[in-house]
């Protein structure tokens, strides 16, 4: 008789996403990825390589849907002084069903000196469409966990 697989996966729909400490009611997904900057090295008389991390990146992306102008802000503001946009954002897992949390707690991971990076839609118009969603990529500074 085969065993009964009862886990409770952590569900990526039950969290929230804060930018500057205010939540983004209209959020629809967030992630943020850390990638190391590593060395490698040979050396003689060893066959193999030796790796090492030395630094690294962060990176993700944030979509929601239009509520407020704030990116059409931050442009503004960067137009008038030049001083590039930087944000803090939050993502907190709060699905209190899945084992994670059970043995873990929660999940909250904040980055901060977030700058947009790619390309910011200014206005859409689509008489096929729907209802007008940002992505935003950035590139961040530091990250905490909490």
């Amino acid at each position: 008789m085969s065993q009964v697989d009862n886990r409770q996966h952590i569900d990526v729909t039950q969290g929230k996403l804060l930018r500057d400490g205010v939540e983004v009611t209209d959020a629809v997904s967030f992630y943020v990825d850390f990638t190391p900057v590593t060395s490698t090295s040979r050396t003689l008389g060893h066959t193999g390589e030796d790796t090492r991390w030395k630094t690294f990146t962060l990176a993700g992306a944030m979509s929601e849907y239009r509520s407020t102008p704030w990116l059409i802000e931050a442009i503004k503001e960067y137009r008038n002084t030049g001083k590039t946009p930087e944000f803090t954002l939050t993502g907190i897992v709060t699905d209190e069903s899945s084992d994670y949390y059970k043995e873990y707690g929660g999940q909250t991971v904040t980055v901060t000196g977030c700058i947009p990076s790619g390309a910011i839609r200014l206005l859409e118009l689509d008489a096929n469409g729907d209802l007008v969603q940002d992505t935003i990529n950035f590139t961040a500074k530091d990250v905490q966990f909490g």
